[in-house]
């Protein structure tokens, strides 16, 4: 076995890998360091010295809080209809232009936080030759490995992944010598001993835990760790170490298998109000040790199979081939990192980062799983920086970005199961308390119980246009995938629910008086004031009904009187498109004397540039939109509101996905300098040497979705695909839009296109499209400067 999985990693070492020669020793320092690992609803990271092996492991549901801390819990609604007070707080912002909404808010008592569950340790004794460890995550199969020898010349190597058919992580250890004991234990030193278990039986150790003694119960968690079935292995639970399983040294015993499954009692089908939106369901154990059993029959060669071919029907849809001019590859990860800082861009690095972040979605983000959240799927405390929840007003949509044009659409089954079964069912209650509205609503920050009312302030809670923000997902997941029977059993549904809420709302502008409909009261995200006709609300909104009058009629609507609503509505709705004094474009509908508009506010968020990314609202010469992309006053305005804003590195923050965002506005300008300049000072600022990007400059917290973002700026500079999909009608789409020259005679191929085609292309060393693979049905393909390529 030893020969066989050392051949494995032998020629996987040609490929795009993350590697170091320095083991991961101290346990406040992980998150910069280790390599992560998940299968959706499990989440690895490995760490720990030769023979003292440690594997740090999340569960994607294990959170306090919530149902489990409170009988009481509301999802931060209020417990009394608060829309009364709607028509007095529009007639206030209408008459002053500003305002506030103390009266609508809710609360985040009992929010919680995503956990960590603890840690798999293995350990035996050896002594290392201290030149001889090498640890590696190859993106090819997503396997990490480690190799080292120890004094006496015997040699030892591990494999870990998490398989997603076998819903189990899995530890491997191989010798060219017969093995020394090991000792194996699931463990969790953050958790008081009254809330935590460990045990050991027959061929197993396992911890079982609860995030609170009752009243009510916590949440129930287990995991199991079994040994794989061997008739040479010898097993038995250590007297003087409780919960720790032992496995004896065989004379020819060389390789040992562990699998580790795990789950807690959370069942997001149970948050409605028939179930009393207790999301509590079955008891753990009887599932995690059907799982863990089913795994540990196999061997390790089977096991090992059957995660590569499911990895790699995911990650092998697409391929990105960037230059390596300075034998990058050879490098470790570290300090090219390290040396990033100094260079121009380094090609190499920018395509394994790209290649991480679609490992990143395939680990975090599965059918059977939650979504990705503000930590993908890796957290290493009880309490996790912004609880690790879904903020969604950026940050779970830019997790998101890479999907569905890299062929990873099919993982966001989790995402929507999450919003049907969490934000549908208590939106539903949030719009009727707060709004008096049909159809549902969301605001900025959610965790897994449906926490969809206002969590504190207004800067932050008041953003009830997340949902409608997330309805562009769902229909551009219908754009790509171009499936019927998806969009009327999930994706349609959730739209109209949305749309419902957004045409019970808008108001016609009692301030400019000049008949357009606009959202009263709005905050643009995280900032400026509580005011009407906030620029990102109007111009997600005009993408969202357009998309309905799109799909409505292919889901077979039948409420005429519904459709015409919406087209009535989009008629009146103001576009938010509106220019500054000084030429950028407004995130207010305000007079400019106010100066929230100012000039060289360099705030994060880029909240007035939505509809250029990533929305369409702006850009697309689409039936409905204003048609930016060909249009020159709008480009110079979106220009001028970038230059203004900055390069991402603010008094605010040095966040990495602020920069990221940057970097695919840019490129959909075409403007390569810029694109290119932004992704790279995204790297140089805020990519840390395990190829994790951190929140602030390059310390933590851990954020990943600059790391999960990365890929959707990358795509942005290698193809603009903005028109809607109608039927007979042939669209452009442009290749190659800011390609940089250092990236010269690379290829992509497996790009998805909407309406379902896909294309591969080279390009020369100016970053030109040369070569096109493939033809694609009903669209014309296109250069930078708008020359034919192919098609029809």
């Amino acid at each position: 076995m030893y020969t066989l999985l050392f051949f494995i990693l032998a020629t996987l070492t040609i490929a795009k890998d993350l590697w170091s020669s320095i083991p991961v020793t101290n346990y406040s320092n992980i998150i910069r360091e280790t390599y992560l690992l998940g299968n959706g609803k499990l989440g690895a990271m490995p760490f720990g010295a030769p023979g003292e092996e440690k594997i740090v492991l999340n569960i994607d549901s294990l959170w306090a809080g919530g149902p489990f801390s409170a009988n009481n819990y509301t999802g931060g609604n209020p417990t009394d209809e608060r829309y009364p007070h709607l028509p007095k707080i529009r007639e206030w912002i209408f008459q002053n232009t500003t305002g506030n909404v103390t009266q609508l808010l809710g609360n985040g008592d009992n929010y919680g936080t995503y956990q960590v569950m603890g840690n798999l340790s293995i350990s035996h004794n050896v002594s290392v030759n201290p030149t001889s460890y090498e640890r590696r995550l190859n993106l090819t199969s997503g396997v990490y490995y480690t190799k080292y020898s120890d004094l006496a010349g015997s040699k030892y190597t591990t494999a870990v992944f998490c398989s997603y058919p076998d819903q189990v992580c899995i530890y491997h250890l191989s010798s060219s010598a017969t093995l020394p004991d090991i000792s194996i234990k699931l463990e969790n030193q953050l958790v008081n001993d009254t809330l935590i278990q460990s045990s050991c039986g027959d061929g197993y150790v396992r911890l079982r835990g609860i995030t609170q003694v009752g009243p009510p119960d916590g949440m129930r968690y287990e995991g199991m760790a079994r040994v794989t079935r061997s008739s040479s292995l010898s097993l038995k639970c250590c007297e003087r170490q409780p919960g720790t399983l032992i496995v004896l040294s065989t004379s020819g015993q060389r390789s040992v298998t562990v699998v580790v499954g795990a789950g807690t009692n959370y069942d997001q089908t149970k948050g409605n109000a028939r179930d009393d939106f207790s999301f509590r369901g079955e008891d753990p154990e009887t599932y995690i040790q059907n799982i863990a059993q089913g795994a540990a029959s196999r061997d390790f060669q089977d096991l090992h199979d059957s995660h590569i071919a499911d990895y790699q029907t995911l990650a092998g849809t697409f391929t990105l081939e960037l230059p390596d001019p300075r034998d990058s590859s050879k490098e470790e990860t570290s300090l090219l990192f390290d040396r990033y800082r100094s260079s121009q861009g380094d090609p190499f690095v920018e395509s394994l980062l790209f290649d991480y972040s679609r490992h990143l979605l395939i680990s975090s983000s599965r059918q059977n799983s939650l979504p990705a959240n503000l930590q993908g799927r890796w957290n290493s405390e009880l309490d996790a920086a912004w609880s690790a929840d879904y903020h969604a007003n950026i940050n779970i949509q830019m997790n998101y970005w890479g999907a569905e044009q890299t062929g990873l659409g099919d993982i966001q089954d989790g995402l929507w199961r999450y919003m049907q079964d969490t934000w549908v069912t208590r939106g539903s209650e949030t719009a009727r308390l707060l709004y008096g509205a049909p159809g549902w609503v969301t605001h900025s920050e959610m965790n897994i119980f449906g926490h969809t009312g206002m969590k504190n302030d207004a800067q932050w809670a008041n953003y009830p246009a997340s949902a409608a923000w997330m309805m562009q997902h769902v229909a551009d997941h219908f754009a790509y995938s171009q499936d019927v029977a998806w969009l009327l059993t999930a994706g349609y549904p959730l739209l109209k629910g949305v749309v419902q809420f957004w045409l019970s709302q808008l108001q016609e502008d009692g301030y400019w008086n000049d008949g357009t409909l606009v959202v009263n009261p709005c905050n643009s995200p995280e900032h400026g004031p509580t005011t009407f006709g906030c620029t990102h609300y109007q111009q997600v909104l005009h993408q969202m009904f357009a998309n309905a009058l799109t799909l409505g009629p292919i889901a077979s609507e039948s409420d005429f009187a519904f459709l015409q609503n919406i087209s009535t509505s989009l008629d009146r709705l103001d576009k938010g498109l509106r220019f500054t004094s000084w030429g950028g474009l407004q995130e207010w509908k305000l007079p400019e004397e106010q100066m929230y508009d100012e000039e060289n506010n360099t705030h994060r968020h880029l909240s007035q540039l939505w509809g250029w990314y990533p929305g369409v609202s702006l850009v697309s010469p689409s039936h409905h939109f204003l048609s930016g992309y060909t249009n020159v006053t709008i480009q110079d305005a979106v220009a001028t509101s970038l230059y203004s804003r900055g390069t991402g590195n603010g008094p605010d923050a040095n966040a990495g996905w602020a920069k990221v965002w940057r970097s695919a506005c840019w490129a959909r300008l075409n403007n390569t300098e810029r694109a290119y300049f932004e992704l790279r000072y995204a790297v140089e600022q805020n990519f840390v040497g395990n190829g994790l990007s951190m929140y602030s400059g390059k310390n933590p917290p851990f954020q990943i979705d600059a790391n999960l973002g990365f890929s959707g700026a990358v795509l942005s500079m290698l193809v603009v695909d903005i028109e809607a999909v109608v039927s007979g009608q042939v669209r452009n789409v442009v290749l190659g839009p800011a390609i940089p020259k250092s990236w010269g005679r690379g290829m992509v191929k497996g790009l998805r296109l909407r309406g379902g085609g896909i294309v591969g292309f080279e390009w020369n060393n100016d970053g030109l499209v040369t070569t096109v693979a493939n033809d694609v049905e009903g669209v014309r393909l296109l250069d930078k400067s708008g020359k034919a390529l192919f098609g029809r």
